[in-house]
């Protein structure tokens, strides 16, 4: 079997840097015990981390408890060695992120757009990069990920029912101003890889489910993103609300679980039973709270088809873990108890656990697959922190 050289290099380059990454700071010794290399290769590439300053030298470590000599030398990743901004794009508003190469926060901001025109949008996103301050490090600006609600295949956006982007090519747009590479990604997916890669604990399989203007899941198979053949897997969203009248209706007319059971539709849900335009979602909350009668049944019907969905997630990929991502049950986990009540007809249910960061998950999980992009590292698992 012929080994290309050049590919054993890289291979060798990324086990180091990923070892430093995952586990550092650490000796160039225990970094050869981890990664099966050999002490010179391992001190080589060492030594090019650090001339490449994606590395940085902490200067001697402790020694062996009684031993005698020089102590080692500990190396660890250098997280400033550049920064990258990541974008979500809700039909409402625009959030950005920027982090450190570790995806530890830097800067947030959020701009309300309304539903405005993508050129509105651009210049408020070009705006929001102009304002961040120097943050000082090697590098400025290495890369830009973009969070859409919608669908997304081969790094372009094939539809969204929340912004219309006009024809306009968002990855263009950005590599032409800001010479970075860009990421377009589904929201959901993002946040999918936030749950895996923002954790200690290696989740093989997972999904990670949306509830926010849109409903949508990501999901990871055998610790790879999946989405489908032209993008469309776990777009939940969709999933028809069958209807048991006995009555055979038109699948067009029957409705999704977007229109009826996203956080939008909830509260419009709401404001229809208050009688009350003005009723907001920390109003239901508090209702809930209280124990009101009409916004209790509003939610055990919510529960309801949300166990349905939940139940064809877990016959669909079987994952270790289902997180939810939504600020509705972040701030009512009652209602993760009810789901899992309802599904006690299943022989085997996994976890089902909040999100981690339901604020930041979908900007973080661009940022990771920025920073893999950067590192030329993608398919490598990483372990970032926040």
């Amino acid at each position: 079997m012929i080994i290309n050289k050049d590919i054993m290099r890289d291979h060798n380059e990324h086990s180091v840097l990923a070892e430093i990454i995952n586990n550092g700071p650490m000796s160039r010794n225990e970094i050869s015990k981890k990664v099966g290399l050999n002490k010179v290769t391992v001190s080589d590439i060492v030594g090019q981390l650090l001339e490449q300053r994606l590395a940085k030298s902490l200067g001697e470590g402790k020694s062996m408890s009684g031993s005698s000599g020089r102590k080692p030398e500990l190396v660890e990743y250098n997280a400033e060695f550049g920064y990258t901004v990541n974008f979500s794009i809700s039909g409402s508003q625009i959030e950005m992120l920027a982090t450190r190469f570790d995806g530890r926060v830097l800067e947030y901001n959020v701009e309300q757009i309304n539903h405005q025109p993508i050129s509105v949008i651009l210049k408020k996103m070009d705006e929001l990069i102009e304002q961040l301050p120097d943050f000082h490090f090697v590098n400025g600006l290495q890369a830009i990920s973009i969070a859409v609600f919608g669908v997304v295949y081969k790094n372009q956006i094939v539809n969204s029912d929340f912004v219309d982007y006009d024809d306009v090519d968002l990855v263009d747009y950005f590599q032409d101003n800001y010479h970075v590479p860009v990421i377009v990604e589904n929201e959901a997916n993002l946040s999918a890889i936030f749950e895996e890669d923002f954790s200690k604990q290696e989740l093989q399989n997972l999904v990670s489910f949306n509830i926010h203007e849109g409903v949508g899941a990501g999901v990871i198979i055998n610790a790879h993103l999946y989405t489908g053949n032209y993008g469309q897997a776990g777009e939940i969203g969709r999933m028809l609300i069958s209807d048991t009248s006995g009555t055979h209706q038109q699948l067009t007319k029957l409705p999704t679980f977007d229109s009826e059971w996203s956080l939008n539709a909830i509260i419009h849900k709401a404001r229809v039973i208050k009688k009350d335009k003005t009723y907001s979602l920390s109003m239901l909350i508090e209702d809930y709270k209280d124990h009101d009668d009409q916004i209790t049944r509003l939610i055990d019907d919510f529960c309801y088809y949300l166990a349905i969905v939940t139940s064809h997630l877990i016959s669909a990929y079987d994952p270790q873990m289902i997180f939810y991502n939504s600020p509705l049950i972040d701030s009512l986990p009652e209602i993760l108890k009810n789901i899992q009540m309802k599904l006690t007809f299943l022989p085997l249910v996994p976890p089902l656990v909040m999100s981690k960061d339901v604020h930041y998950a979908t900007l973080l999980g661009g940022a990771s697959m920025a920073i893999h992009t950067v590192l030329h590292m993608n398919g490598m698992r990483l372990i970032f922190h926040h």
